[in-house]
């Protein structure tokens, strides 16, 4: 060492570092530069099966005709000799799908990219982490999207109970309930709230009053907010709730529904929230509302048009039931669906507590026929326990139907889709289709120079696309809802 080389500089610096000896408080620790994660999921399982088509031409609507099944209209086909049969009728209409746009925006400015560089790519990043955002939006939309309301939820009635709360006795519980659809339930806004229902405790003081309020099943809803003496009590994915206290305060959102916006409600609504005209209808929507009527196309609020032809069946509240290899509520659904279409559905799309639902009640039955599964060659040393019920037998037409999780099907509802309609010259090469006028893409602005932190050379854009959701064939889906 040249201690000539040293700078009195550095000996005070080296004097003002120095400690005695070297330990894990006073060493030397480098950088574990391992990179950057991304602990944010981007389930998009519904939208990434969906074809995709763009048409030729831009236009505000996709817009199709379609024949309506009238067969129980038909004049009887019997003809007397000489005479001409009877004329058969048709009931064509004319639909429509609003097109919408859906995307993610971002910003990265050319100083954090000069800093990141060699460890991040500070710009993928974000336009990465736009795209993932943009496809579970999109999944979400395609879902359950809704340009058009729900409908105010009928009154609730209120039962009391001298068991299983805290309600004082002789003490009134006035409850209002409002509808949430899915992009409700993801990114919140609600129906307008109900009329109010009420019961009174009874009067025996050394009960443990409680409540159960139940409202009529909301056609195209996945979810209920309550309202208890003008608090927001919580939020359930059936048309019931037991309430075992009187809140003086806003509640909290309950923490056991996966993907509930976490805000909760600040007041009881008064107006309603339920359609958001930047939405195209999603799935759920094309099943649950009419087709327009008088001249119009595309979709009305449920009652007010022409209806769909979806099968809806409302469980409210109550579980799965069955034996051995029976699950009562799908051979019901299967069976009017039959009834109705004369074919099976092709899944039965479901939240995955549902399926893990299905599976414990067919599995957990002493008819279930349990199986073990012994991979390798480890005999019974090895075994693999649980299962996983993939299909289900529909007994209407002995044909098996396949269980799909989906992430963002919220628990609660189960849709049977149809992929396939055989009906005779049905012209549906794809019974679902997103239609395009815009794929998705990365579109960067230009920027403009701007004052302060932030508003220096940067990357501005968002990945986005323009497009509605195609059902062809409504008649062919059904739904179960407010399964508990």
């Amino acid at each position: 060492m040249d201690l000539n080389g040293i700078s009195s500089e550095t000996l005070d610096a080296i004097k003002k570092s120095a400690t005695t000896g070297i330990t894990n408080a006073t060493g030397m620790q480098g950088y574990d530069l391992s990179g950057v994660i991304s602990l944010v999921p981007a389930p998009s399982s519904f939208y990434n099966s969906l074809a995709h088509s763009t048409p030729e031409q831009g236009a505000d609507y996709a817009t199709w005709r379609v024949l309506m099944n009238i067969n129980n209209q038909q004049a009887n086909p019997a003809t007397q000799f000489d005479a001409p049969a009877p004329l058969h009728k048709n009931n064509l209409i004319t639909v429509s799908a609003a097109y919408a746009k859906l995307g993610y925006g971002y910003t990265v400015t050319k100083d954090a990219i000069a800093k990141a560089r060699g460890f991040a790519d500070a710009k993928a990043i974000e336009v990465y982490g736009s795209m993932n955002l943009y496809k579970v939006g999109a999944d979400k939309m395609s879902l359950y999207g809704s340009n058009i309301q729900l409908g105010t939820p009928g009154t609730p009635v209120v039962v009391q109970s001298d068991t299983g709360g805290t309600i004082a006795a002789s003490t009134a519980v006035p409850v209002k309930v409002a509808a949430r659809t899915g992009t409700n339930y993801s990114y919140g806004g609600s129906t307008a709230a109900s009329a109010q229902g009420s019961v009174t405790t009874s009067s025996n003081a050394a009960a443990t009053h409680s409540a159960v309020a139940t409202v009529a099943a909301v056609r195209g809803a996945v979810a209920y907010d309550w309202f208890v003496n003008g608090f927001y009590y919580t939020t359930t994915v059936v048309n019931k709730v037991t309430i075992t206290a009187i809140p003086t305060s806003n509640n909290a959102v309950p923490a056991n529904l996966p993907g509930l916006f976490a805000t909760a409600p600040a007041t009881v609504p008064s107006s309603d929230s339920s359609a958001n005209p930047y939405e195209f209808n999603g799935l759920l929507t094309t099943l649950s509302g009419d087709y327009a009527t008088g001249g119009a196309s595309g979709l009305v609020q449920a009652g007010s048009g022409l209806a769909s032809g979806a099968s809806f069946t409302s469980l409210d509240g109550a579980t799965f039931t069955g034996s051995g290899q029976t699950v009562n509520e799908l051979d019901a659904l299967n069976t009017a669906f039959f009834n109705q279409t004369f074919m099976s559905p092709t899944a039965y799309m479901c939240s995955s507590v549902d399926a893990s639902k299905l599976s414990a009640l067919i599995l957990g039955s002493s008819n279930g026929g349990t199986t073990y599964f012994t991979p390798g060659n480890d005999g019974r040393t090895d075994i693999t326990a649980g299962g996983f019920v993939g299909h289900y037998i529909n007994k209407a037409t002995a044909t098996p139907v396949k269980i799909e999780v989906h992430p963002n099907m919220v628990p609660g509802t189960l849709i049977a889709r149809t992929d396939h309609v055989n009906f005779p010259n049905s012209n549906i090469s794809n019974v679902f289709e997103l239609r395009d006028l815009e794929g998705v893409q990365d579109f960067e602005y230009g920027v403009s120079r701007g004052t302060g932190p932030g508003g220096g050379p940067r990357f501005d854009g968002e990945v986005y696309s323009s497009s509605t959701l195609v059902n062809r064939a409504p008649i062919a889906q059904a739904v179960l809802s407010n399964i508990g």
